[in-house]
């Protein structure tokens, strides 16, 4: 994916008040959550939520789009497939956002 494709989805989840799944693993934690993309611009995602505030600098990262296997029930299975922006971090830090994503609220009982 190029970075100007990348921004313009941003720019339209942020246009559509689209709820994003997010997963940031980094090298010093991780963070799991949701929102909507309330910031898209030079190089800087901002998204939040009723209980959380995340902001990313993408200036550097490198951007794929597609199928991401995820575990919702780590470690059990199954492993389901949402559609996500990847962006890659030189420092090797990854962010996954995930489009249609389904709140907790909303999913089916288990």
């Amino acid at each position: 994916m190029q970075r100007h494709e990348a921004w313009r989805l941003f720019d339209q989840w942020r246009a559509d008040a689209q709820v994003i799944g997010i997963l940031f693993i980094g090298r010093h934690g991780s963070l799991a959550t949701s929102g909507t993309v309330t910031n898209a611009r030079s190089g800087r995602l901002q998204i939040n939520s009723d209980t959380a505030e995340a902001s990313f600098n993408l200036k550097d990262a490198t951007f794929l789009y597609g199928p991401v296997q995820m575990f919702p029930r780590w470690p059990y299975p199954p492993p389901v497939e949402v559609i996500a922006v990847q962006a890659t971090f030189p420092s090797g830090d990854w962010l996954v956002l995930a489009e249609h994503f389904r709140p907790k609220s909303m999913q089916q009982p288990q």
